[in-house]
């Protein structure tokens, strides 16, 4: 699972697709969890331990007009809440769990797809998820 969300994120497609066949063979079980942990260390990579409400909204604002899908598929106002319940667990949120999956995807890839964000970076970024779900 590690490997799809690295060919994901590096915008490697045909590995992508192929590892993806091979999970729809496996089971895709534990992915929710690494999912939402690779998109807790996004989020803390980009805001650290405090964002204001501007920053959240501009970074929202930017990743939906840089997405490789159509923006309307991923609900801004969800976006912005579940982006402040990653930074503030206290925070309880509604947002579908369609759109949630959504919304950590495009927020990894944009985050974690960045020019400045080398090989090694993400690795220890996967490395550091696959370490919390452990945990879990």
């Amino acid at each position: 699972m590690v490997d799809y969300l690295r060919t994901m994120i590096k915008g490697d497609l045909d590995a992508n697709s192929r590892i993806e066949a091979q999970l729809d063979e496996k089971g895709w079980d534990d992915f929710p969890k690494l999912l939402g942990a690779v998109f807790f260390l996004a989020v803390d990579r980009q805001f650290g331990d405090d964002a204001s409400a501007a920053e959240i909204v501009q970074f929202v604002a930017e990743m939906r007009a840089k997405a490789p899908v159509d923006p309307a598929v991923i609900d801004a106002n969800a976006a912005e809440t579940l982006i402040k319940s990653a930074l503030d667990p206290a925070l309880d949120h509604d947002v579908e769990s369609e759109m949630i999956g959504r919304i950590q995807t495009l927020t990894i890839m944009h985050v974690l797809g960045a020019e400045d964000v080398s090989d090694d970076d993400l690795d220890d970024v996967l490395e550091e998820a696959v370490q919390l779900v452990g945990r879990l």
